[in-house]
């Protein structure tokens, strides 16, 4: 009599069947372990992933002299610009100058109208006549015993205020002659003919272009290496080239822009320099040791600093830059050890104090260009 098995035992026996041959055929790992035909363990492949370091490039630097240019961008400015105003109340009479023209210390600029000044010029200087006679009478009644001390004071003390009096009116009609206060050329605005000029009103402007100064700003990174004396080839947008020296460095930096006002002097003696031209002054520093380098082996730090990756022994070391200056064969960079050897290829993949798998950069793209030649043929 044939058994008869119920369908849900037949299904779980051929369930267990399948598992049982499919356990049978497999690798098994216990504890890490495996057998030797087998995938190595978790452990062993971290270990092995190590082991496979970045590869990079490297390459040997010199620190070399170079001649340190600074480039101030400015614009021209007049070594003096005044403009001259009156000292009195009056009209203008004449103006024997005009825009542009040449004029020497102490040219007439305008002339106003005199008034009563020349009049009372008149009557304080016969004033003082008067107050010498009586003077005078009195010291010659003193001698004779007719005449005392104090009156002989309040003479004199009448004669000193006549003076006084003869001074300030003389004064008073040389204000109505305003003359130049030093040799220059006549700039506007002008005073016309006619016009009320009171005190402290503008008659003309006059600027002494000779010498011009150069008028820039410096970062306070820069500032420390300008000094006074400095030279510095001058060019102007208008195509002029000249010549300067640094006279004035300033002392405290603009509180918005942190930038220090440098002033270059060039001759002017010509006059081809004009005021308000936009101009560049190369200022020669002192030389310094640098690298040059290409701008594409510099990299960042996490914090955004400029700086190189150096090779340490095995391993990749940042290094910050003190300065950087462009070049047009490069960059000059400066902070670095005299001789150094830095990662060209690959330094924006390592970290500082990573172990690299380092590379002299010729060999390594000979390597690359290989593999890129087998790529293409395959």
């Amino acid at each position: 009599m044939a058994l008869r098995i119920k369908g849900s035992y037949g299904l779980a026996l051929l369930f267990s069947a399948c598992i049982t041959g499919w356990l049978a055929t497999g690798t098994m790992v216990v504890s890490g372990q495996s057998d030797e035909n087998g995938a190595p363990p978790p452990a062993l492949r971290d270990t092995d992933q190590q082991k496979a370091l970045t590869r990079v490039a490297v390459q040997d630097f010199k620190a070399q002299q170079r001649d340190n240019l600074l480039v101030i961008r400015g614009r021209t400015q007049a070594d003096t610009k005044v403009v001259v105003r009156s000292e009195t109340d009056a009209i203008v009479r004449s103006r024997p100058i005009s825009k542009g023209q040449q004029v020497q210390k102490g040219d007439l600029l305008c002339e106003l109208d005199k008034g009563s000044r020349q009049a009372r010029l008149a009557q304080a200087k016969a004033a003082l006549a008067k107050a010498d006679f009586d003077l005078n009478a009195k010291e010659r009644l003193k001698k004779k015993g007719f005449a005392t001390t104090a009156e002989l004071t309040a003479l004199r003390a009448n004669r000193d205020a006549a003076l006084a009096q003869v001074e300030e009116a003389t004064l008073e009609m040389a204000r109505t002659h305003i003359t130049a206060p030093f040799d220059g050329i006549v700039q506007g605005p002008l005073a016309e003919i006619g016009d009320q000029l009171n005190r402290g009103g503008a008659c003309a402007t006059v600027m002494n272009a000779d010498p011009m100064l150069i008028i820039g700003q410096v970062s306070e990174r820069d500032i420390q290496q300008v000094k006074s004396g400095l030279e510095a080839d001058v060019t102007l947008v208008t195509g002029e080239s000249t010549k300067g020296m640094v006279r004035y460095v300033s002392t405290a930096s603009d509180v918005e822009t942190r930038t220090f006002r440098v002033e270059v002097e060039v001759s002017n003696s010509d006059h081809s320099l004009r005021d308000g031209v936009t101009a560049t002054a190369n200022l020669h520093l002192p030389q310094s040791s640098a690298h040059l380098m290409s701008p594409a082996h510099l990299t960042l730090s996490d914090d955004g600093t400029i700086g190189v990756m150096r090779l340490e022994g095995k391993k990749a070391a940042f290094t910050p830059l003190t300065t950087f200056t462009s070049a047009k064969n490069g960059v000059w960079v400066s902070g670095l050890p005299s001789e150094v050897t830095l990662i060209v290829v690959g330094q924006e993949y390592v970290k500082d104090g990573q172990l690299v798998d380092a590379v002299p950069v010729a060999d390594f793209n000979r390597k690359t260009a290989a593999s890129q030649s087998g790529d293409s043929q395959s």
